[in-house]
């Protein structure tokens, strides 16, 4: 009783942290900095993304309800024709340099859905944009498959990189207009769920784990921790063929355990690692002593230390992240 008391105390003062740090218009700071630790060259960065992922865990936390509907209501009116989004605002100077891409798209759509918030059928869009093999491109860019779809042809249309600006977001980044990632395609995967056109992403990300290469199988997410989340919540949401990964990941995660309960190197990686193992229906010793080193790491103002969540290149040379979503995470894990 005492321990529950304990961790009912931790939720509380975080929900009240979060509150200090959702805008008025419904999203989460987020900030942009040099290294892992988010000390160096630190500026606020205003995107979609991070509030999306926020969002997700805070649908496990009945006290956030008012935040998460602000966070809907934030999406949606950063919504495009089609139902599209891109990574920065529309508020943000580069909102028109980066093109659509999957990850926002995907984990935007599945939330909203989630929260009964209608948004229009963009599944068609997202099925056109995939390879030969059957994997999902992270960028949506005009290809040959997009020509049966008239609607996002239209909106792509304006995304060519004949646009000076979209020539040069491909020239200065890493990013490739025919990049396909493991965590952008684990995302798709948790919206569109097992179904016959994901069959090839279902083997790709088990061919992942198998060979072991989570930690190098994404540009943006360069981290396994990440991946063992994501896959998790696919497992959770009913894509049983995962069952397949699953042993392994949990063997992987108990590897990397600490005698203190913490896992990997960061209270981060711990709460997505214990988040993996809810979803996978793992209760163990090691879990209750992994809660509990979260709850012993909450700051004084009821948050959890930012660290970068992801980057924008196998370079690292930027790295997003912040307070507001390390602690959703940790809320996540502990609730």
């Amino acid at each position: 009783m005492a321990r529950k008391k304990e961790i009912d105390a931790c939720i509380r003062q975080a929900v009240d942290f979060l509150a200090t740090q959702q805008l008025p218009s419904g999203e989460f700071v987020t900030y942009r900095a040099r290294d892992a630790a988010m000390t160096v060259e630190v500026s606020a960065d205003s995107s979609v993304f991070p509030t999306a992922l926020i969002g997700h865990s805070l649908q496990f936390i009945p006290q956030a309800a008012p935040m998460l509907d602000r966070a809907a209501d934030f999406l949606l009116a950063a919504m495009e024709r089609g139902g599209i989004w891109r990574y920065w605002t529309k508020q943000h100077e580069h909102h028109h340099v980066i093109p659509p891409d999957m990850d926002d798209i995907v984990c935007i759509s599945a939330l909203l859905r989630d929260l009964n918030r209608p948004i229009p059928d963009n599944i068609p869009l997202i099925l056109a944009n995939r390879n030969r093999d059957g994997l999902f491109y992270t960028w949506f860019f005009p290809r040959l498959s997009t020509w049966q779809h008239p609607t996002l042809w239209s909106i792509l249309l304006c995304e060519s990189n004949l646009r000076p600006s979209r020539s040069m977001f491909w020239r200065i980044n890493e990013s490739g207009k025919n990049d396909v990632d493991c965590v952008v395609n684990a995302n798709l995967l948790f919206y569109l769920g097992q179904r016959r056109e994901t069959e090839p992403v279902i083997d790709w990300l088990i061919e992942i784990i198998d060979q072991g290469q989570e930690a190098c199988c994404d540009k943006w997410h360069l981290n396994r921790f990440t991946f063992y989340y994501m896959l998790s919540r696919c497992f959770a949401a009913g894509v049983t063929r995962l069952e397949a990964a699953r042993e392994e990941i949990i063997g992987r995660i108990e590897q990397a355990t600490h005698p203190d309960g913490s896992i990997g190197t960061t209270i981060l990686e711990t709460a997505l690692a214990v988040c993996a193992l809810h979803n996978f229906n793992v209760t163990t010793n090691n879990l209750s002593k992994a809660v509990d080193a979260i709850c012993n790491a909450q700051q004084i103002d009821g948050s959890w230390p930012r660290h970068v969540m992801y980057y924008g290149g196998p370079a690292k040379y930027w790295g997003w992240g912040s307070e507001a979503l390390t602690t959703a995470y940790c809320l996540e894990a502990i609730r």
